[in-house]
């Protein structure tokens, strides 16, 4: 019975951790439908408005891209040859006005087809009422075509 009791009281005083954490995560997921919807319809200016005005974009085979200005146009640059942008969160971590994401991502062509998945980390900052991009790192899970003489 003592133990029924412990675990009643652990489990009533963790409640509203858990609930913080629900909302956290749909709030990050609401972002990320945001910045998924700035795509689709190829406004640069919108995707790079999901990022805080010091973030940076990390990412693969490039140099960093610091500000949202540059971000902004990092996107536009990206916008030509994407049309869709899928992200799934697969896990938040942290608390606070800070927390990470893990997710997997799919990139659409203009006919619908894939062109590339998978995966990222963001570092989430809160700005008042909305969770904005601070630090996004990404790299693909489609292996390298064989680029030797013989392949």
């Amino acid at each position: 019975m003592k133990h029924s009791i412990i675990t009643l009281v652990v489990l009533v005083l963790a409640a509203p951790a858990f609930a913080a954490d629900h909302e956290v995560r749909a709030g990050i997921e609401a972002a990320n439908a945001e910045l998924a919807a700035a795509v689709r319809a190829g406004d640069a200016e919108a995707a790079g408005s999901c990022y805080t005005e010091d973030a940076q974009l990390l990412p693969p085979n490039s140099p960093p891209v610091e500000g949202r200005a540059a971000i902004a146009v990092s996107w536009q640059g990206m916008m030509e040859a994407i049309k869709g942008l899928e992200l799934e969160t697969l896990e938040v971590f942290g608390q606070g006005d800070v927390v990470s994401e893990v997710g997997s991502y799919k990139l659409h062509g203009s006919d619908g087809q894939e062109l590339d998945h998978g995966k990222y980390v963001v570092v989430w900052k809160k700005k008042g009422s909305d969770w904005k991009l601070h630090r996004d790192i990404f790299n693909t899970s489609v292996p390298p075509a064989d680029q030797s003489p013989d392949g």
